[in-house]
């Protein structure tokens, strides 16, 4: 492991290697990159002094925190938070309901001169005996914006004695005795405050809190948004032990995993086995690989023969099922061991272009078999089998998987992945 970046543009074999653990601790293993180490929210009680109140503000979530952001989210005078995870729920909003009298003042600055949203301009205030300041900013922490309105709060004072804006034009202008407890506009050059009601959110903030609840189903279709190349990958059949993807080439192959005391997986089965004919009039070949213990293998091919799938069966292994892992890995992230049945249907060139968890519906196969057969092979995207919807665009991170088949012993995969990693990234 390292914990110190490299010196140039080049990482060193131990910085990625360092990557790919935790990559592979955090996604497969379940592992925190923070350590699940709480939220802290500290008050401040004024002359430098801090009170940690991380437990009554709620926010003192375990989650891998990574960003943190402020705004006026109802409208109602009090600074909300919006904290960002790498864990799920990855982004919550945190409504301030602390029952204060306090004043506030909102100011939020348009540029002319300047540029429109006025980052770089700041704004003094003379209060109470007090100056403050604050300055637009175009980020706050890791890869976080807080709102563009700048809060004050203002205690009990029920004016400001002295309000100055210095935009990055250079230009100053300064206003005498403004009200409290107001949210207000100005605009480069312009004299006159724009004095604006704050904006409401009643939906939200007369709604009663409701717990979600968990529908506790698992999605049965994932469909990839760019395909992953299998062809190298190790297929064991029980005639062939060393057969690949690649000797499958061809037609549309649905790899499906099975085990003898799956109840689920015999059904999924009898359904191949009634359907058999439309599979093969779609083209789909069916290769059902059984997960059980060496010992069984007698009765899995006696098994699998009386559902009429015994041409091309075969097993899985450990070094099978720690292949499969960063697959779905790459695909699904985080996931808590491979359900019985899963299935994975490549295209006719061996790339894996959906996952399927649990029984997967005939006519859903049927369909996508018949898609993947008509998927144009000079194009990496899947957008077909999202049936046109692409929400962004994805690039596999073949890099990180070379890593990871590197860090289970596998050289021949993780050459053949580091070499399809584009010049341009870098790596």
């Amino acid at each position: 492991m390292t914990s110190q970046s490299p010196n140039n543009a080049i990482p060193t074999d131990d910085y990625k290697n360092a990557w790919s653990s935790i990559q592979n601790l955090v996604v497969n293993e379940g592992a925190s990159w923070s350590g699940r180490e709480p939220n802290r929210v500290f008050l401040n009680c004024g002359e430098n002094r801090f009170a940690d109140i991380s437990s009554l503000s709620t926010a003192d979530y375990k989650g891998d925190g990574r960003a943190v952001a402020t705004l006026d989210w109802d409208g109602d005078g009090r600074l909300d938070i919006v904290l960002k995870s790498r864990t799920a729920p990855r982004v919550r909003l945190l409504r301030n309901l602390a029952d204060s009298s306090a004043n506030a003042l909102t100011v939020k600055l348009v540029g002319t001169e300047s540029n429109r949203d006025a980052i770089g301009a700041t704004v003094f205030l003379e209060v109470g005996g007090r100056k403050l300041r604050q300055t637009v900013r175009a980020g706050e922490g890791y890869l976080a914006q807080s709102s563009k309105r700048l809060h004050f709060g203002l205690a009990q004072s029920t004016e400001v004695g002295l309000l100055k804006v210095r935009w990055p034009s250079g230009k100053t202008q300064q206003w005498l005795g403004v009200s409290a407890g107001q949210f207000i506009k100005i605009v480069e050059g312009e004299e006159a405050l724009q004095v604006i009601p704050r904006p409401s959110q009643l939906a939200f903030t007369q709604a009663n809190p409701v717990d979600i609840q968990p529908d506790g189903k698992m999605p049965v279709r994932i469909p990839l948004i760019e395909r992953i190349p299998m062809a190298p990958v190790l297929l064991p059949a029980f005639d062939n032990p060393s057969r690949r993807v690649a000797d499958l080439a061809g037609s549309p192959v649905l790899i499906n995993l099975w085990g003898m005391t799956c109840a689920t997986c015999l059904k999924e089965l009898a359904s191949f086995q009634k359907n058999k004919k439309k599979l093969e009039k779609v083209g789909l070949k069916i290769i059902t690989l059984n997960t059980d213990a060496e010992d069984q293998r007698g009765k899995v091919i006696e098994m699998i023969s009386k559902f009429g799938f015994s041409d091309g069966a075969g097993y899985t292994d450990a070094s099978f099922m720690s292949v499969l892992e960063i697959f779905l890995g790459e695909v699904i992230g985080q996931y808590k061991g491979t359900p019985l049945p899963t299935s994975l249907l490549l295209d006719p060139n061996g790339n894996l272009v959906a996952i399927y968890q649990g029984k997967v519906p005939m006519k859903m196969l049927l369909r996508d078999a018949g898609m993947a057969k008509t998927l144009d092979p000079r194009l990496t995207s899947l957008s077909q089998f999202s049936f046109g919807l692409r929400l962004i665009q994805r690039q596999r991170d073949f890099a990180g998987m070379a890593q990871l088949f590197a860090g289970i012993g596998n050289k021949a995969l993780e050459m053949y992945y580091r070499n399809l990693v584009p010049p341009s990234s870098g790596h």
